[in-house]
């Protein structure tokens, strides 16, 4: 019997993301694809053991062809279709499960800028993720994405974000996560070199095929310290909390960040 997991394994992605587009007078037509790696480290357990996670790691290939009019300069609605599949590295997971998947997901939304001080995107579509494995449900659900940029001084930045997305399982039965978010951030600038970040935001889980339904929510903020246009230090403290109507599995969460961003 395998022991418990002493914390959870570190994952990486990558992508690259390549397209073109064509504009008719005020319709505009857009082609995108989009190529990314998930890939695991080894689990740490309990015992001092690990465990290896092969069978989580995998590719994604997308594509995306979007249609959009400028009714006004500052609106433009648009109806867009995106396809993907995922690709396992190995056919047959821990369970014995075939986790490779299709997903269809068609959504209809707009870009708009109210005034110049206020921009932003929202869409909202349906998704549909079919996976090989004929025991497993398909996942599917609303979906709904949106970032608002609201300039609200010459120092103040607020931004709204609404994003939704398909995660991967391992738990036997279960085809997938359904994951929702939302949060908002708040942005000031002391100095040009001293920016004052507060964030909050809520989470919603749905896991198919369990009936497992989780709340996450979370309160964070930092400081970013630009030693100059290249280099940034930037540090963060995060307060986290997650209810559930399975037992045994809630959990809060404290975490200190330091990072350093380098940009050209």
């Amino acid at each position: 019997m395998q022991a418990d997991l002493a914390k959870f394994p570190i994952y990486t992605t990558l992508g690259s993301t390549f397209g073109a587009t064509q504009r008719f007078n005020r319709f505009e037509l857009m082609a995108k694809g989009t190529v990314d790696r998930t890939q695991y480290q080894q689990s740490l357990l309990t015992d001092g053991t690990t465990s290896s996670n092969h069978d989580r790691d995998y590719n994604q290939y997308t594509g995306q062809l979007r249609g959009s009019y400028e009714l006004t300069p500052g609106l433009k609605p648009f109806a867009e279709v995106a396809v993907d599949k995922r690709v396992h590295d190995l056919a047959f997971d821990r369970n014995n499960l075939q986790r490779d998947s299709d997903a269809l997901t068609p959504r209809v939304g707009s870009t708009f800028e109210l005034s110049r001080i206020v921009t932003g995107e929202a869409s909202v579509g349906y998704l549909l993720r079919h996976y090989k494995d004929p025991s497993l449900q398909d996942l599917r659900g609303v979906v709904a994405d949106a970032n608002l940029v609201w300039l609200m001084t010459g120092l103040t930045t607020a931004t709204f974000t609404a994003t939704s997305r398909a995660e991967e399982s391992t738990v036997a039965g279960v085809s997938g996560t359904l994951r929702r978010d939302l949060s908002a951030q708040l942005d000031h600038a002391f100095r040009r070199w001293l920016i004052a970040t507060v964030k909050v935001g809520v989470g919603f889980d749905q896991y198919i095929g369990l009936g497992r339904n989780d709340m996450r929510t979370f309160v964070s903020g930092g400081l970013t310290y630009k030693l100059n246009r290249e280099v940034w230090l930037k540090g963060e403290v995060r307060q986290d909390w997650m209810r559930s109507n399975a037992i045994g599995v809630d959990y809060n969460a404290t975490s200190f960040l330091l990072g350093l961003k380098l940009q050209r």
